[in-house]
Formats: structure tokens, C-alpha cells, sequence
């Protein structure tokens, strides 16, 4: 049985819990109502004339939610209808209270539904103290369905938008809802802390109905530990408080949770007449919903009395009331206590039946949000993005009237900061056109010192390749001339021979003064441009069956300046001559590419290699140098790879424009 009250006891905290969430839907619908106003003549709600769309009828229709949420949104719907869209303020404030009426009869979906339209014009207007209510409010319905992470989102933003108000005093109403999240989690010590946050509030004059529901909170926290004692400390408070400011729903709601710590301390006579005080103020009241929540009450008390029979009766008429209000939880609560009465008579096929109801219903509760959740989340987005850029506009504002304010004082200081900029730059200038002046000169110095050098080892190079080649041929053909000319009695067949030998010498002669010819200044480079030139190169090295090498060219263009051509063709010779007398190479590739922009050679041997970081022979340390002075001429690069007994791979680009 024990475990039966404490039951019970949960299904009634949930109950209340969903009050506790109305009330603190009233407290942020219109912070400007007065809750106690006179209710006016239905001649004045009924006037389709927007005149009326003053703060006594704002005040009329936030008590009328109370009493009646439909005929309350049939109002709303009227006057929305006939409003212009010249006044955002009021149509926000009318889509709020239809979203309001919805939460009254649960249907969630709809409140969604209504709440996002007005939240919509108020992100639009950047009207934060409505944004920042009806942030809260959607934070109380997902946290009432469940969704907690999305209510605390929403919590999160309303805190801003108050921030950005300057409205500290709402505030302490989001801490409230910020507690009742931790309250459905059952942290109970985190919601504690954030409802003594609420009452340790520095602001004055508190908000007295925030008060007694924030006192109703803590008691329904201490009810949930199994601290009776407290809860009914904080319960009593919260009466007294109520009963001083004629507070009829915070004293509604304070009588219920107590009828649910005396049932839990299974004290039903005490737990009767709370409910029956409840009952009797929603009854005077005309609210509705609030009088089935406690004839629930007062059907558990009844069924833990064992008074089947008028348990039964009560939970029969509160089915129909449920019915009558289109009330989801109303009909759920409605299905457990049914359940649960037919459990303990032992007719069990029916609490199986409203067993399942109470799940089909509350199944259907979520679902109706569902769709809504998706609308709300894309929603969301493209607001937040509207809110970013009109905040980037107001903060753009405000900086230029901040400016405007000191406009003289900051424009002095502006001009002398300009100024001494201007100066330093004048100084920094200067300075840097005198180093860049220093390193063109030391640049060009260094480049007609390296031109000369490539020049003197050129001359070097041919003067040696006529004394070795042609002086050594010529001067075979002289001996053989002189030896013809000094033996007079020489035979025929000597004659023949030497005659032979010294035309040889002339003919190799002949050649090799061809291949320095060609080699300075070859034909074929001036008639049929670079590519023919370097394939006539190849050809000729590979009729020598001594090494092969091969030759890759692509778009390779003709009309090439000379400059160009001449530097790569000098490279291609100098590199193929190093690897084939030095690097002792079987195989050479060749690749030569050009694009829109720069022409790249690269040349790769399988010969010795050699380290680039200790000395080399000074023949291809000295080839090298004059390829390299010669590419940095024409604004190229250079890059060498080679290393002991891994050939050697050098890569020179060119730009086609010469600076």
C-alpha cells in the first residue's frame, strides 16, 4: 500500500506541476496587467473596433484565459482579423494570448504553433522584452513535454533578450523555469539552488505571484525527497502569501500540493479537506480545469479510503469534464486514476484498458508536438539569423552615436594620429626605397659579376675544346704534310698513307670545327626553334650507342623569346655533357613542359651524383654556376637533388614574361 500512495502521490505532483506552468504562463503574457482588474462588459471584448485594444482589454482577456481559454481565443482571432499591420506590438501581443489559451487545454502544437508567429514580429522589431517572454514561454512547453535540452535553449535566449532589455526583473521569473527543468529531472539540489536564486533576488518589489509559485516549487521539491515537514513549511508561506495579495490560482494550486503531501504522509482526512479548499476556490473562480485537477484528488483520497464507489463516480465525471475541455491531460490523469480504482477491485481487463488508454493519450500529447518541433526548429534558425544581422545593424548604431557624442575629442585625436602615421610612413618609405635601391644594385653587381664569370669560363671553355680537339687534329695534318715535304724518296705506298692520314686529320678537323661551330651557335636553334634543336641534340647523342636518352616534350610553342631558348638549350648541352663526362650516366631523360605562365626543365641521369654540401670538380661546380647566373637573369629557379650513387635530378623554371 505504501508504495500505491507514493504513486499516487508522483501522478498528483505531475498534475501540479502542469498549474504551476500555466500560472507561470500568466506571469509572462502581459507584465503590465493587473490580475485583480474587474472583468469588463461583454459589450466592450465584442467591439470589432481596434480601439479597444487598450491595457484594460489586454487586462480582460488575460483573466478571461483563466476562466474560459476558448471564448478568450475567439476574441483574439476576432481582433486579429480586423488589426492592421501597422501595429506589430498588438498583434504580437494577441498571437501570445492564443498561444496561451492553447496551453490551457494542452494542445501544445497550437501553442507552438502561435507563439512562433509572435516571436517571428518581435525578433523582426527587436522587441527584446517580448522575444525574451516568448522565448519563455516555448521553454515551459518543451519542458512540460519532455524535451528538456530545447527548453533550456530556449531559457537561455529568453536571459539574453531580458540582457538586452535591461530588464533584470523578468529575469528572476526564467531562473523560476530554469529550476522547474532540474525539478523534472529530479535534481532536486539544482533546482533549489536556482528557486533561492529567485527569493535571494535583490529586486524590489518582487514580483509577489512569482513568489508564492516559486514557495509552491521549493515545497514540491522537499515533497518529492520525502521531506513532508519542509514542503509543508514552505506550502504555508506560500498560503499566507497568497491569502495577503488575494491571490486565488497561486492558493489553488499551494491547497493541492498539500492535499498531495498529506495523502503521501497517508493522513486522508487532512488530504481531503486541501483538496476540497482547492476545489471550492476553482469552483467560485469558474476555472475549470483547475477544479478537475482536484476532484482527482479527491477521487485518490476517496480510493485509498476504499470508497470505490465514489471514486469511481468522481473519476467518471472528470472523464467527462476532460472530454468537455479537449483536455489530453485531463483524459490521461483521468485513465491512470480509473486504472488504478479497477486494479483494486480486481477487475483487471478494465485497468489494462485505461491503462492503455493513459498511454495511448499521452503518446498522442508528444506526438502533437512533433510536427510543430520541426516548424519551430527551422524557425528558430532563420530568426536567429534575422536576430544576428539586425543586432550587427543596432550595434553599427550605436557605435556611430557613441562617435557622434565625442565627435570633436576623437576627430583631433584622429588627425594628429593620422598625421604622425603619415610621418612615420613618409620615414619608413624612405627607408625602405633606400634598402631596395642598396639591394638592386648589390643585385645587379652580383649578376654582371656572375654574367662576366659565366662569360670568362665560356671563352675558357672554347678555347680549351679548339686546342684539344681542332689544334691536336691540325697539328697531326702538319706533321704529315712536313713529313711528305722533308722525304723526298718516300714510296708510293708511303705517300699514299701519309696523304691519307693528313686529310683524315683535316676532315676531323673539319668536324670537330662544325661541332664548335654548332655547339656556339647552332642553325637548327634560329631556323626551327628550341625543340627541333634539342631533338637534333638527342638524335645525334644516341647514334653514339653509347648512352640513351630520352626526350619528353610538351606544348613547347615556337615563337619563344631568343633570350629563352638559348639559356635552356646552353643548360640542356651543359647538363647532358656533365652527366655523360662526369656522372659516367647510361641514361638520361629529358622532360621539357610549358604552360600559360613559365616553361620547366627537368633533366634526370642515373650517373655517380655528387654532394651538394663538400666539394666537387670544379668542371661541374663551374657548369652549374653559369646555368644558374644564366637562369637568375631571366627571373628563374634552379633546384638541384642529387646525392652519392643516386644520379642526379635538376629542375629549372622560367618565366615566359621577362621582367
Amino acid at each position: 500500500m505504501a508504495l500505491k500512495i507514493s504513486n499516487i502521490c508522483y501522478v498528483n505532483c505531475k498534475t501540479t506541476i502542469k498549474l504551476l506552468i500555466c500560472l507561470l504562463f500568466l506571469i509572462t503574457i502581459n507584465s503590465c496587467s493587473d490580475r485583480t482588474s474587474s472583468h469588463k462588459s461583454d459589450d466592450t471584448l465584442n467591439d470589432r473596433d481596434t480601439s479597444v485594444l487598450n491595457e484594460g482589454f489586454f487586462n480582460n482577456i488575460h483573466k478571461l484565459i483563466y476562466e474560459n481559454p476558448l471564448e478568450a481565443r475567439t476574441t483574439v482571432f476576432r481582433i486579429l482579423d480586423s488589426l492592421g499591420t501597422n501595429d506589430p506590438d498588438s498583434r504580437i501581443k494577441l498571437l501570445k494570448y492564443a498561444g496561451s489559451s492553447y496551453v490551457f487545454e494542452t494542445d501544445y502544437s497550437e501553442a507552438i504553433k502561435y507563439y512562433n508567429m509572435a516571436l517571428s514580429i518581435a525578433e523582426e522589431i527587436n522587441l527584446y522584452i517580448e522575444t525574451a517572454n516568448i522565448n519563455n514561454n516555448l521553454g515551459v512547453i518543451y519542458n512540460e513535454i519532455g524535451d528538456y535540452k530545447t527548453a533550456y535553449i530556449y531559457f537561455i535566449e529568453a536571459l539574453n533578450n531580458y540582457d538586452l532589455a535591461k530588464n533584470q526583473d523578468k529575469k528572476i521569473g526564467t531562473f523560476n523555469n530554469v529550476g522547474l527543468v532540474y525539478l523534472y529531472l529530479k535534481n532536486y539540489d539544482k533546482a533549489l539552488f536556482y528557486f533561492d536564486k529567485v527569493l535571494d533576488s535583490d529586486i524590489q518589489p518582487k514580483d509577489t505571484v512569482l513568489i508564492v509559485s516559486v514557495l509552491n516549487n521549493i515545497a514540491l521539491c522537499y515533497s518529492s525527497e520525502n521531506k513532508s515537514e519542509s514542503a509543508l513549511e514552505y506550502l504555508d508561506q506560500a498560503i499566507t502569501l497568497s491569502e495577503k495579495i488575494n491571490n486565488k490560482y497561486g492558493l489553488c494550486i499551494s491547497y493541492q500540493l498539500m492535499g498531495n503531501v498529506f495523502q503521501t504522509l497517508n493522513q486522508t482526512e487532512k488530504a481531503f479537506n486541501a483538496y476540497s479548499v482547492s476545489m471550492d476556490i476553482a469552483r467560485e473562480q469558474n476555472w475549470s480545469y483547475q477544479l478537475a485537477v482536484s476532484r482527482i484528488g479527491i477521487a485518490r483520497v476517496l480510493l485509498n479510503q476504499d470508497n470505490i464507489d465514489e471514486a469511481l463516480k468522481v473519476a467518471y465525471d472528470v472523464f467527462d469534464m476532460a472530454e468537455e475541455q479537449k483536455s489530453l491531460v485531463l483524459k490521461s490523469d483521468t485513465h491512470q486514476l480509473l486504472s488504478d480504482i479497477f486494479e483494486k477491485t480486481g477487475d483487471y481487463r478494465n485497468s489494462l484498458i485505461h491503462y492503455r488508454e493513459y498511454i495511448k493519450v499521452q503518446e498522442e500529447i508528444i506526438n502533437q508536438t512533433v510536427i510543430h518541433q520541426v516548424y519551430d526548429v527551422e524557425l528558430t534558425y532563420l530568426n536567429h539569423l534575422n536576430k544576428m544581422q539586425q543586432l550587427e545593424l543596432e550595434k553599427k548604431e550605436l557605435a556611430i552615436s557613441n562617435k557622434n557624442n565625442l565627435l570633436f575629442f576623437i576627430s583631433l585625436i584622429f588627425i594628429l594620429l593620422l598625421i604622425g602615421l603619415y610621418l612615420a610612413y613618409l620615414n619608413y618609405h624612405h627607408r625602405q626605397k633606400v634598402k631596395l635601391q642598396k639591394t638592386i644594385i648589390e643585385l645587379t653587381e652580383k649578376k654582371s659579376n656572375a654574367a662576366l664569370e659565366a662569360e670568362i669560363q665560356e671563352r675558357k671553355r672554347i678555347g680549351q675544346d679548339l686546342h684539344d680537339g681542332l689544334g691536336q687534329m691540325l697539328s697531326v695534318a702538319r706533321l704529315n704534310v712536313s713529313a711528305l715535304n722533308q722525304k723526298s724518296e718516300v714510296s708510293n705506298e708511303r705517300k699514299i698513307k701519309l696523304i691519307e692520314s693528313a686529310i683524315y686529320s683535316i676532315d676531323t678537323a673539319f668536324n670537330e670545327l662544325r661541332q664548335i661551330s654548332h655547339n656556339l651557335s647552332p642553325t637548327i636553334l634560329v631556323t626551327k626553334g628550341l625543340e627541333e634543336a634539342v631533338q637534333d641534340m638527342v638524335r645525334r647523342i644516341n647514334e653514339s650507342n653509347k648512352i640513351l636518352i630520352s626526350c619528353e616534350i610538351f606544348g613547347l610553342s615556337r615563337q619563344l623569346d631568343n633570350l629563352i631558348e638559348n639559356t635552356l638549350y646552353r643548360a640542356i648541352q651543359e647538363l647532358t655533357n656533365n652527366a655523360i663526362k662526369h656522372a659516367h650516366a647510361s641514361s638520361i631523360s629529358i622532360q621539357l613542359v610549358q604552360n600559360n605562365e613559365e616553361i620547366t626543365l627537368m633533366i634526370e641521369d642515373d650517373g655517380l651524383g655528387f654532394d651538394l654540401n663538400k666539394e666537387h670538380p670544379h668542371s661541374i661546380s663551374g657548369g652549374i654556376q653559369n646555368i644558374q647566373s644564366r637562369v637568375e637573369n631571366l627571373n628563374g629557379t634552379i633546384f638541384i637533388d642529387s646525392k652519392k650513387n643516386r644520379g642526379t635530378i635538376i629542375t629549372i623554371t622560367v618565366p615566359l614574361k621577362l621582367i
